[in-house]
């Protein structure tokens, strides 16, 4: 029997089909490179914009700061500035992850600097609300349809080291102090920051005072909404009150260990959720 064959016309098109698909592959994966660097970078331009860990530890007694995003830029944010006697300081959750999450995150790090700034604002209350009033203005001022609605949740405080006295407003994110062993959180607020429809917002400032010892948590939710242990189920906000506890009585630098530790337990071989920012300062 005579071999089947085929019209070379057939030949030479299925040859140039799969030239294509290899052509058209390489410059999927040449663009996928391009991506993934540019990225990169930006993750390192946000790197670069986020205070050192030192900063923190020259303005209190002790400090750490644990940061790890889920991708490569992050949607959390921490932010400390100090003036005179004074240091203000925050930990802000954007809306999202990521890129989107990222953008709003220079955004309102870089709209506090300039608040910051303003002569005779200092009140933390009224820092969120300008912070407020100017997110929501920058990112809908110019839209000519619809209504963006990224925001973030901050926990912003001031403390006085001097006088030995402190202030927070909580914007969807709480406040939490270890005090002589026993815990003690301030509520984080309804309302936070960015486009609500028909909202009167209420920002409150909560003064108390410092004490030798006191030490101040400040965090975003990811660590709480990591999925592990036996059940898959939430780390949730009981059992990091619990581990803070736990641990308060370590250096901050061993609190950190510790807490990084913990996370890696629980979250076993589930992927990380969210972007992950826990602040610890010791008066």
């Amino acid at each position: 029997m005579e071999a089947a064959s085929f019209p070379l016309d057939c030949v030479s098109t299925k040859e140039h089909t799969e030239e294509n698909l290899v052509k058209r592959l390489a410059e999927l994966e040449a663009k996928s490179r391009e991506m993934e660097e540019s990225i990169r970078y930006a993750g390192s331009l946000q790197q670069s914009i986020l205070p050192n860990e030192r900063i923190f530890q020259n303005a209190f007694m002790d400090a750490f700061v644990l940061f790890q995003p889920k991708d490569i830029v992050s949607g959390d944010f921490y932010w400390i500035y100090q003036h005179h006697d004074d240091v203000y300081f925050a930990v802000g959750d954007c809306t999202g992850h990521g890129v989107p999450g990222a953008l709003v995150n220079i955004a309102g790090n870089t709209l506090l600097r300039q608040i910051i700034r303003l002569e005779g604002v200092s009140d933390p209350a009224t820092i969120i609300r300008l912070l407020d009033n100017e997110l929501t203005s920058l990112f809908n001022e110019n839209l000519t349809i619809g209504t963006r609605r990224d925001g973030m949740d901050i926990v912003f405080c001031k403390f006085n080291l001097r006088t030995g006295f402190g202030s927070f407003c909580g914007a969807g994110r709480p406040l939490v102090l270890i005090r002589e062993g026993q815990l003690v959180e301030f509520k984080k607020g309804s309302d936070s920051i960015g486009y609500c429809l028909n909202c009167n917002k209420e920002f409150e400032t909560v003064n108390f005072n410092l004490q030798k010892g006191d030490i101040f948590y400040l965090f975003s939710d990811g660590y709480t909404d990591q999925f592990g242990g036996e059940n898959v189920k939430k780390f949730n906000r009981q059992r990091f009150r619990n581990l803070l506890l736990s641990i308060a009585e370590m250096p901050l630098d061993k609190q950190k260990k510790e807490l990084v530790l913990s996370y890696q337990n629980w979250k076993g071989k589930q992927e990380q959720v969210d972007d992950i920012c826990v602040i610890g300062v010791k008066i």
